[in-house]
């Protein structure tokens, strides 16, 4: 099996680590002669004293033929105390395997520069006063255009005193390897502790407010600890072109525009980033692995606030593996603030994070300061999976707030998000603060949850647990689908819970034809509410929650419930229920599937439901706003032109009250099928809105404003017509009577058929026999025009018959002559 390159470059660097530990101490360091001044090395027992070197203004140049400090070795920059930046390289093809303490005078930032990679060992530390930078870059740029290169050393009478602008790398940088124990770290609390630091501290560490960076080709830290207290953490993994440097007062930050293609960075067996008491952490990479409970980590104390911890992969960000006993949370990437200062914010950008075994990126707040925010923008986003030590940790992406201070916001943007197995995108207050928003913008999104640990499901939430409220859950989106999934904003105790805002292009569908619990509040559920925690003793809250319940808005073309699954605004509580908006074209309701505002003891809450072309209610599925105690019933709106329910599948529209006073139901629509008002509920489909008796009854109002029933009717006489009073007295033919027949003459043989060349006139006088009708043709002579120009066709106007019984058309109108009948009524003119 072809093994992937970082695997090679640990193997041989591993290799070469052990095989420099071999060489004598006297070896380890060896200046080379290519500078001005060349650097010299004294042996001092178990120290290389490194004197000499050029200087140029305050910058202190060294350069190596090799450059390791074995276990327990030190190397000691003995630099004069003016000196601010020491820029030390080598020049040979040995890799640096530090073991043992780098040392320097006074505050100078130090730079070790060698192009064969680096690897520090578990006794690695550093013992200076400034920033410190390991590269595998190939040189040095600085502002006149210098470069002070490793591959390519030449001998200059004149260093430059300019500050370093940038790092050159060739083509597949060598790698960067930091080994150690692990971080000595705790949480003995799984829910309301946060971390503490031990007593055994090790790894590679630089002064508060300072820089410690590793920017190369691969970095693999295997148990490594990386502390910059109040400072900055830089990790760059690159594979060629320049990275950008930018010297500030707190060390370096570095810009990557100009490198066009990274390489990974991974981090195993609890290796620790720790850039705590406000400090920054900047991680830029192809692929970033976080494995075997590895933390960055920033935790801000007393007033310290701010920072932020910064992880771009141009690939994929995966965090993985088991957190170990010592600590309760499975968390990867971590801001905390345990003081009054605010917490470091957490922004992620990559195309894939993919986040397992109960992993998570948090931002916490366990005092008045205000928990970070945290922003992850990503092309495909996998939350999966609990931990396996732990019920209560799940695959997470959430801000939580313990105390008085206010709870993040949480921003996820995305093409395509899962959460499956526990998954969760999550705003939580356990105190007197707020919860932050919670916003999700995605193409699309399938919460496929999990019955094992239900109440722990997949997907959003926005939760209170104390005297804070939650805030709002916003999902923009073209496709969501929840199957044994939930999306929730919910209060447990004295705090209210927030809203719920879906918008959907395309659609939205809940329900999951193998949903084995259908009775479980968070499977399948989308909605807002103020209920009762199933296990109040375990977090502390109340067993009965007295905050109001939040609003529910959605916004989609198509709305689809099934399999028991529900769109809620519910208070299971003491307090009164929300409002819960629908705006779709198509509202499917189907095997159980429900809409309802429902409360336990409070009024009940408020339905508007507006779907512009059909709401379908089919297999026991209901619109419910009511109220099972002391509250009075809710108010349900629904427009729509067409309203269809089976009628025998007992799918309910109620606005009940088993107490108090029903509510109102107002529907409006052009036509209802298959369910209508009822004083009760039947097996049937009803409409009720019934009270707690036929006094306290609520009402039922439906409008079809496009049906008038009784526009034209007209009302019929009570007496009928006598027949014989409505026949007219007919006059001869010869008493100014004519009829008169236009245009081409007959009839089509249907209706649907044009008229043909054929179809003639033939229209007979009804007479009782021939004499009559030769009697009734001679009354009445036409006259031909005098006169027809034939020298041009003229469009006839009128058509005459002739004596013959042809038909012609002419001109003009023939001038009719009336003779004297034999036949005249007395009361005819």
């Amino acid at each position: 099996m072809k093994l992937p390159l970082c695997v090679f470059c640990f193997i041989n660097s591993s290799i070469l680590f052990f095989l420099d530990s071999s060489i004598p101490t006297a070896a380890q360091i060896i200046p080379d002669a290519t500078l001005p001044v060349n650097s010299s090395v004294r042996q001092q027992g178990n120290t290389n004293v490194i004197e000499g070197g050029t200087t140029a203004g305050t910058n202190l140049f060294h350069s190596f033929e090799s450059f390791s400090i074995p276990t327990g070795g030190t190397a000691f920059f003995n630099n004069a105390s003016n000196i601010q930046n020491i820029f030390s390289r080598v020049t040979g093809r040995s890799i640096s395997n530090i073991d043992g303490i780098i040392k320097a005078n006074g505050t100078a930032n130090l730079f070790l520069l060698n192009p064969n990679g680096i690897i520090f060992g578990l006794n690695a530390r550093l013992n200076i006063g400034g920033s410190f930078l390991a590269t595998t870059a190939n040189s040095i740029n600085f502002a006149d255009g210098f470069q002070f290169s490793a591959t390519n050393p030449q001998t200059s009478s004149l260093l430059t005193i300019n500050v370093p602008i940038g790092l050159q790398f060739g083509q597949h940088p060598a790698s960067i390897q930091v080994q150690g124990t692990g971080y000595d770290l705790s949480d003995p609390d799984p829910i309301f502790s946060y971390i503490t630091r031990g007593d055994n501290l090790t790894g590679l560490q630089v002064l508060p407010g300072k820089t410690l960076a590793l920017v190369g080709g691969n970095i693999n830290s295997v148990g490594g600890v990386l502390m910059a207290e109040q400072g900055r953490i830089e990790l760059g993994s690159v594979d060629g072109g320049e990275v950008r440097i930018n010297l500030i007062p707190q060390g370096f930050t570095f810009d990557y525009q100009g490198v066009q293609n990274f390489r990974d960075i991974h981090l195993s067996q609890r290796s620790l980033a720790d850039a705590s008491g406000g400090g920054i952490i900047q991680i830029q990479a192809n692929n970033l692995f976080l494995n075997d409970a590895s933390l960055i980590w920033i935790q801000n104390q007393e007033s310290q606030q701010g920072g932020a911890i910064n992880i771009n992969a141009a690939q994929s960000v995966k965090l993985s593996g088991i957190n170990p006993p010592s600590r309760a949370q499975s968390v990867s990437v971590l801001a905390e603030t345990i003081g009054s200062g605010n917490g470091a914010d957490i922004v992620v950008s990559t195309r894939e994070l993919t986040i397992l075994d109960g992993q998570s990126i948090d931002t916490h707040s366990y005092n008045s300061g205000k928990a970070g925010n945290l922003n992850v923008s990503a092309d495909s986003i996998l939350l999966s999976g609990h931990s396996p030590t732990s019920t209560f940790n799940s695959s997470v992406l959430v801000s939580i707030a313990y105390n008085s201070g206010n709870a993040g916001n949480v921003t996820v943007s995305t093409q395509r998000l899962t959460a499956v197995n526990g998954g969760l995108v999550a705003s939580v207050t356990l105190g007197s603060g707020d919860g932050g928003n919670v916003t999700v913008n995605a193409t699309d999104i399938e919460l496929l949850g999990t019955t094992s640990y239900p109440f722990l499901p997949s997907g959003f939430a926005s939760d209170s647990l104390g005297e804070g409220n939650s805030r709002t859950i916003t999902v923009n989106t073209s496709r969501l689908v929840i199957r044994n999934g939930g999306i929730t904003s919910s209060a447990y105790a004295t705090g209210n819970a927030g809203g719920v805002v879906i918008n959907a292009r395309e659609f939205v569908e809940i329900g999951d034809i193998n949903n084995i619990e259908p009775e479980h509040p968070w499977i399948n559920y989308l909605g807002a509410s103020a209920g009762i925690h199933p296990y109040p003793e375990l977090l502390g809250v109340p067993s009965v929650a007295s905050g109001f319940s939040g609003n529910v808005t959605i916004n989609t073309p198509v709305l689809r419930l099934r399999e028991n699954a529900k769109v809620q605004v519910n208070n299971r509580g003491l307090g009164n229920g929300g409002t819960l908006r629908v705006n779709a074209n198509y509202i499917f309701l189907d095997n159980g599937g429900s809409i309802t505002a429902v409360t336990a003891s409070g009024t009940g809450g408020n339905i508007e439901l507006r779907a512009r072309n059909l709401l379908l209610m089919r297999g026991n599925s209901s619109i419910s706003a009511t109220a099972s105690s002391n509250g009075d019933g809710g108010n349900i709106n629904i427009t729509t032109p067409l309203l269809v329910a089976f009628p025998t599948e007992n799918s309910d529209i109620s606005a009940n009250s088993l107490d108090r006073r029903g509510g109102k139901v107002t529907i409006n629509s052009s036509g209802i099928f298959g369910t209508q008002f009822r004083n009760q509920n039947t097996s049937l489909s009803d409409i009720t809105a019934f009270g707690r008796n036929s006094a306290l009854n609520g009402s039922v109002q439906i409008n079809t404003p496009d049906i008038d029933p009784s526009a034209g009717l007209i009302k019929l006489p009570v007496n009928l017509v006598d027949s014989t009073r409505l026949i007219a007295q007919g006059c001869a033919a010869n008493r100014g009577n004519s009829f008169m027949v236009t245009g081409r003459g007959g009839l089509p043989p249907l209706p649907n058929e044009p008229l043909r060349p054929n179809n003639t006139i033939s229209v007979d006088w009804v007479t009782g026999n021939s004499e009559s009708q030769r009697n009734i043709s001679s009354t009445t002579n036409y006259q031909l025009p005098t006169s027809i120009d034939n020298s041009e066709i003229v469009e006839a106007t009128s058509w005459i018959r002739n004596n013959r019984g042809e038909v012609l058309l002419i001109t003009s109108t023939p001038t009719v002559i009336t003779n004297p009948s034999i036949f005249t009524s007395p009361l005819c003119p």
